[in-house]
């Protein structure tokens, strides 16, 4: 080697101009270069010679020799990364021009997708990042796959936020951040703060200003101006994302995220409208627009409004549903009769196991003593007819209308809305001639069938709305009869322990918050009192007939098939949940002070008319929550008895209505579309339906926590624009909770009742309230005679049943007039 070196001084050359010479594609030794050099590589460590020679430049070499060879790898790094950042805005995965901003889209977006493929495109920075936030120890350590994958997350937003630096087109990774953060409700101060950091997205970029229209010269000066010089491939890009809105003139994204994606999630909502049938669904939404300092003409208000919401059909065919099939229908059906209300035998038998399992139920979930025999439940639950196929339910919100439907002439003016904005006259131009199905509460069905009845005869199907079928809203259905429970068996509350078998004297052994009848506690804390009460019965109940001291001593040798075979649950449900005994309430008065009664026990028949009562609301909810149509039905003929006696007669009187359309007005196979639609299940799992007006609950609730978010822009047409979008959001939320955190706050494990039911079960005991104790009467206080509201329901009937038919035949003749226009 040191001769070489000797030859070419000889020759006045250096070794570098040989090497120069050798690396030079024109030197025609391409071969021997290869061969020589490239191709080397230790047989053992299969470490090539170029890596081995770098290395010894940049580490054995003179401080001159190294700072050349560290700036020519930081330029050559810097070209490379340079071209990868390009090949990132050639595929566009970043730029939202090139993307259609709509929900689905966002929906259809993941943090990690993003990430994987830019760490596809960008490999030489991965390797910068990767190594740049990594030590030694850490390498050596081999960190675990979890702090892997968190540290490859960061390492990709660090990457997205340098990618939005380099062109403001890069901001898809920005506007999901800022889309989250918003629905989150995080201020405008913070949205600030993180788009100042690169984290989000601006609040003018989401929220958005008026749209603007530019020329074609102001739009290509307003890109130079934004980020100055450009690359031919940026500027090539921007061309051609700006191309479909130059035929315009209009500027889409002036109009900010929101509005974008709400006029997507209208369109969508129409075009589903358009090719399915759908179900609809309104509830009113009271709004308070707030002010900081009242001025003239300008103070706090409460804004009542209107909100809806959509959802496809599922198995309905446009034939089944022929509004001409209907009307003649209705024409020949039949008047409402006793004994369409009540159950025949079969359906009583049938209810009676229902009861039974849900009683069964009910001792099973209410101790872990009998958690393992909550699997073979289902196994045995009778009443499975009519069962809804398990589906997942999509859902269109449409935007909030400022309509007060208190009123009759407001939900006739929030039905015309709620078509024209699916566009139903332009795209679907027979919607008269089909069915429609329409869910909401008792009071907006109530005033849109006066509106029926009112125009039926003068106005064509259209007008009339002839052509629509009211669905049932259960959820007010479940609030009605768990208040009229409540109300029914609440009792004294100054009785204390002199009447143990009131829900007023359970909630004081509970030390709960004080119940006024006049001024009920939101539902869920009604329910609750119930089902808690019902499942300290319960236990109570199975100890007196099993005869064991403790439920721990029962429980050691039981089996399911014993505790089923037993008759233990039916001798319950026989002898105190469906007890026959007289109740006080149908017998004379009881006078003091002439002998004393020596059959009888009111409380006993208290308690058990509560437990009677309690199981047909459980039974309700569990065929609600498992899609049971067929226990729906056989639940509903006992409610409209229920409602009557406990004094809820407007639901009594809707029940009316919806038992007749269910036995007799119905055509058949419109009947089944409506037992298979009237729940919606918006997550697709197993005992997760519920009622479509509780949807409609739930999206209102939604819109005001995201309403809030805005905070000075109380308005109706603020409103407007981001109630369309709240499914999308909600779902957007809660995938990036899935991805980069917890629902913190929002959920949280079932509270433990045990220490609840074994307080009510000593209380049962030491009263003896399933004790039958002759002559017990309960003296001095008020409501001390609880009613059998099905009997008194039943009794009442008849009155009731004779109008509802006198309406009935008068909306018939009416239907029967030909309409003058």
């Amino acid at each position: 080697f040191r001769d070489v070196l000797q030859n070419l001084e000889l020759h006045g050359q250096t070794w570098g101009d040989f090497v120069e010479w050798i690396s030079m594609p024109t030197s025609g030794v391409a071969k021997e270069r290869y061969d020589g050099l490239f191709k080397n590589r230790d047989r053992q460590t299969g470490e090539s010679q170029v890596a081995r020679i770098l290395d010894l430049w940049t580490t054995k070499n003179s401080q001159t020799g190294r700072r050349d060879v560290h700036g020519w790898a930081t330029k050559y790094l810097g070209k490379v990364v340079s071209e990868e950042a390009n090949a990132v805005t050639r595929d566009g995965v970043l730029m939202t021009r090139r993307q259609p901003i709509t929900g689905q889209f966002f929906l259809a977006l993941t943090l990690s997708s993003i990430h994987q493929k830019i760490r596809e495109l960008c490999p030489t920075m991965t390797i910068i990042l990767h190594a740049f936030s990594t030590t030694q120890r850490q390498q050596k350590a081999n960190i675990a796959a979890q702090s892997g994958r968190e540290k490859a997350r960061r390492i990709g937003f660090a990457m997205t936020n340098l990618l939005g630096e380099r062109s403001e087109n890069n901001s898809l990774a920005r506007h999901l951040v800022g889309l989250y953060m918003y629905v989150s409700g995080a201020s405008r101060q913070l949205i600030s703060i993180m788009s100042r950091i690169g984290v989000s997205s601006s609040y003018a970029s989401i929220a958005g200003s008026r749209n603007i229209e530019v020329s074609e010269s102001q739009t290509r000066s307003r890109c130079g101006e934004s980020q100055g010089a450009r690359s031919a491939i940026e500027d090539a890009i921007e061309r051609a994302a700006l191309a479909p809105t130059r035929a315009t003139g209009l500027l889409s994204r002036g109009a900010g995220l929101l509005r974008r994606i709400s006029e997507s999630c209208r369109h969508t909502a129409r075009e589903r409208g358009e090719s399915s049938l759908l179900g609809h669904v309104y509830d009113n939404i009271n709004m308070v627009f707030k002010v900081a300092e009242q001025i003239l003409g300008r103070k706090d208000t409460q804004e009542n409004g209107t909100c809806a919401t959509v959802f496809p059909l599922d198995n309905a065919d446009p034939e089944d549903m022929k509004a001409a099939d209907l009307l003649a229908a209705f024409d020949a059906a039949d008047p409402l009769a006793m004994r369409d209300i009540c159950h025949t035998p079969a359906e009583a038998q049938q209810f009676r196991k229902s009861l039974e399992h849900s009683l069964l139920r009910t001792i099973v979930y209410s101790s872990e003593h009998f958690a393992p025999f909550r699997a073979k439940l289902d196994a045995c639950l009778p009443g499975t007819d009519d069962q809804m196929r398990l589906r997942r339910t999509d859902t269109y919100p449409l935007p909030a209308m400022n309509i007060d439907e208190s009123s009759t002439t407001g939900n006739a003016e929030v039905l015309d809305t709620m078509f024209t904005e699916l566009e139903y006259a332009r795209r679907r131009p027979m919607f008269p001639g089909y069915s429609t199905l329409l869910f909401g509460d008792q009071l907006s069905i109530s005033r849109t069938r006066t509106i029926i009845a009112n125009r039926a005869g003068h106005e064509d199907i259209r007008r009339s709305y002839a052509n629509i079928v009211f669905g049932p809203g259960f959820f007010h259905h479940q609030m009605a009869v768990t208040h009229g429970i409540i109300e029914t068996h609440f009792g004294d509350p100054t009785a204390g322990h002199r009447n143990p078998a009131s829900l007023s004297f359970f909630n004081t052994v509970l030390d709960r918050k004080p119940i006024v009848p006049s001024s009920l506690p939101p539902y869920r804390t009604c329910r609750d009192l119930i089902f808690t009460s019902l499942s300290a019965s319960a236990l109570h109940c199975l100890e007196l007939v099993s005869g064991s001291d403790s439920l721990e001593q029962y429980v050691t040798k039981l089996s399911f098939k014993k505790l089923r075979s037993d008759d233990e649950v039916a001798e319950r449900v026989r002898h105190h949940a469906m007890t026959t005994v007289p109740n006080a309430a149908s017998t004379p008065p009881f006078d003091p002070l002439s002998e004393p009664l020596k059959t009888g026990d009111m409380v006993f028949e208290n308690a058990c008319l509560f437990m009677r009562d309690a199981l047909v609301l459980r039974e309700f909810t569990d065929a609600i929550k498992g899609g049971f149509s067929g226990r729906i039905i056989r639940a509903l003929k006992i409610l409209a008895l229920m409602y009557r006696g406990s004094g809820r007669l407007k639901y009594a009187h809707e029940c009316l209505h919806l038992i007749h359309n269910l036995t007799s007005v119905w055509p058949r196979p419109l009947r089944a579309i409506m037992i298979n639609n009237w729940l919606v299940n918006p997550t697709g799992k197993p005992d997760a339906w519920v009622p479509v007006d509780l949807l409609q609950e739930h999206m209102n609730f939604w819109i005001k926590v995201i309403y809030k978010a805005q905070g000075s822009n109380a308005s109706w047409e603020w409103l407007q624009m981001v109630s369309p979008c709240i499914s999308v959001f909600r779902q957007l939320a809660l995938q990036m909770n899935a991805t980069l955190g917890a629902r913190l706050g929002t959920k949280h494990q079932s509270p433990d009742l045990q220490k609840d039911l074994e307080l009510l079960s000593n209380s049962m005991r030491e009263n003896g309230i399933f004790h039958v104790e002759p002559g017990r009467v309960l003296r001095a206080m008020t409501s001390a005679e609880v009613p059998n509201v099905v009997a008194t329901g039943l009794k009442q009937l008849p009155g009731p049943l004779f109008e509802y038919n006198k309406m009935f035949h008068q909306l018939q003749r009416r239907r029967r007039e030909t309409p003058l226009v």
